[in-house]
């Protein structure tokens, strides 16, 4: 496979697509334009569609500046882009908690890091989004991508407490096991609130695990290209 293949790919993870970026037309791409991008792809034979340029404009900011930190929009736009997504600035940037997750381990890829509140984000503005995303799908527990911002989210739920660590100790539990007993203990658990948690925690990990396989394969791949 060769570098154009791989950023063709529109499931190419977008740490890999900026890695690949990187390697075909240099360091130097952390202060280009758009429209430059656009240029030397296009040279290179290589389509920008809409998926392949939102990745490396979103890998751009992230890498470049800092006010995702603290700006949520930007975050959440950063997320959506993951999936190849555009940025919009007329409409409002949602993305799930499946690819909140996911985010925080391509920012992580992309810096070295993971992010959290003790690494740079805004408890005020960072937090309580993230926190209103969770709610608003009927979380009560975070995903560990996510556990930071599991104080405010407590706060919006008003949960009683004792089913929190309910599911806090039920999920210690099924957290350790490999993905396909995992999936075959949640589907045999009754239906209940508890089981309602458990499932969304299940499938935002098997989704995030998913996808880490998809980016090391992807890794593998880029690591082997030839310009």
């Amino acid at each position: 496979m060769d570098l154009k293949t791989l950023l063709q790919d529109p499931v190419c993870c977008l740490s890999i697509v900026w890695e690949a970026v990187k390697k075909l037309l240099g360091e130097t791409v952390h202060s280009y334009e758009p429209d430059v991008f656009r240029i030397e792809l296009t040279r290179r034979g290589i389509d920008p569609t809409d998926n392949l340029m939102s990745k490396i404009l979103a890998a751009q900011t992230i890498t470049k500046f800092w006010y995702w930190l603290s700006d949520h929009d930007v975050l959440f736009a950063f997320a959506l882009a993951c999936d190849g997504i555009p940025a919009a600035s007329d409409m409002i940037h949602q993305p799930t908690v499946e690819q909140l997750a996911w985010a925080m381990r391509e920012i992580a890829a992309l810096h070295g890091e993971k992010p959290d509140d003790e690494q740079g984000f805004d408890p005020d503005t960072i937090d309580p989004a993230i926190a209103t995303i969770l709610h608003h799908d009927g979380w009560v527990l975070a995903p560990k991508e996510l556990e930071f911002c599991q104080g405010v989210l407590s706060q919006f739920t008003k949960t009683d407490w004792e089913f929190t660590e309910k599911v806090r100790n039920a999920w210690s539990d099924l957290s350790k096991e490999p993905a396909t007993v995992l999936r075959q203990k949640i589907d045999k658990l009754n239906e209940s609130a508890l089981t309602v948690q458990l499932r969304h925690l299940a499938d935002c990990r098997l989704s995030v695990e998913e996808r880490e396989q998809q980016r090391a394969q992807q890794h593998v791949w880029l690591t082997n290209c030839q310009k």
